[in-house]
Order: C-alpha cells, then sequence, then structure tokens
C-alpha cells in the first residue's frame, strides 16, 4: 500500500516521463487536441487509474441528452472511426467513472496497467502515444460534420 503523498509523487513522475515521451516522438503535449475539441462536450483524455489505461474521446454535459445527442452524432460515423482506429476500440454511451459521474466514451484500454508499475511505464507510452494519435486522427476526420 501507497500513501497519498508516494501516489502523488508516482502521478508525477509518470506524467512528466509521458510529457519526455511524447517531446522523443516528436509531440509536445500541448500539440494533442486534447480539450482544444471546438465542440464543448467532447474532450480527448489519456488517464492511468485502478482500471488501467485508458485513450479516451470523452463526451459530458450536465444534461443528460445533450450528452446523448452528442455521442449520437460521432455513433453515426461508428464505420469511418472503426476503419481508422480499428476493434479494439470500445463504444460506451452510458459509462460511469466511479465516485464521479456519468459519460459517454469512445475509448481504448490497457488493462492491467498500474502507476506503480515503474518497470512498465514505457509500455503504457508506447499505448498511450500510439493509440491517442489514431484517436486524434478519426475524431479530426469527422469533427467537421457532426459540429
Amino acid at each position: 500500500m501507497y500513501t497519498k503523498e508516494e501516489a502523488k509523487e508516482a502521478k508525477i513522475q509518470f506524467w512528466d516521463g509521458f510529457k519526455r515521451y511524447s517531446k522523443e516522438k516528436g509531440r509536445k503535449m500541448t500539440s494533442w487536441v486534447l480539450r482544444g475539441t471546438q465542440i464543448k462536450e467532447v474532450q480527448l483524455k489519456f488517464d492511468l487509474n485502478e482500471n488501467g489505461a485508458f485513450v479516451i474521446l470523452q463526451f459530458d454535459s450536465k444534461l443528460e441528452s445533450k450528452r446523448h445527442s452528442v455521442y449520437e452524432r460521432f455513433e453515426k460515423y461508428k464505420p469511418v472511426i472503426m476503419e481508422t482506429c480499428g476493434a479494439d476500440l470500445k463504444w460506451e454511451k452510458d459509462y460511469f467513472i466511479e465516485g464521479f459521474k456519468e459519460v459517454g466514451m469512445i475509448y481504448y484500454h490497457l488493462k492491467g496497467a498500474s502507476i506503480y508499475n515503474k518497470e512498465d511505464w514505457n509500455s503504457y507510452y508506447e499505448f498511450m502515444f500510439a493509440k491517442m494519435t489514431i484517436l486524434e486522427e478519426a475524431f479530426l476526420d469527422v469533427k467537421e460534420v457532426v459540429l
């Protein structure tokens, strides 16, 4: 078991390492679309938590009807997105973020990933970088038609 401080330090080290990894691969963290999607309810996100590593296209709104509406606009282009992203991309209209809220998600998931497995961080970086590159490309391909 890790103390709160140890957990915080591990997170800081992991994300600093990912920033360096991305820069070495030619992408500064500020160059990813992430929150700059130009669609209020949509963000691209990275996450590493107790459930694994995630690369996410997230749909978020206080109004469930609005969240579902935006998700469904993307769902219309599922064949196009899947062609770019591959079969391991998951789709969930209603995904509950434990202890937080419900969102819609299109995402990649690497099960078993843990922030405390420092020897595996490089493989997590590879997964996150590769999958975000693909997911961002798919998002940009359909963004204009779902606006």
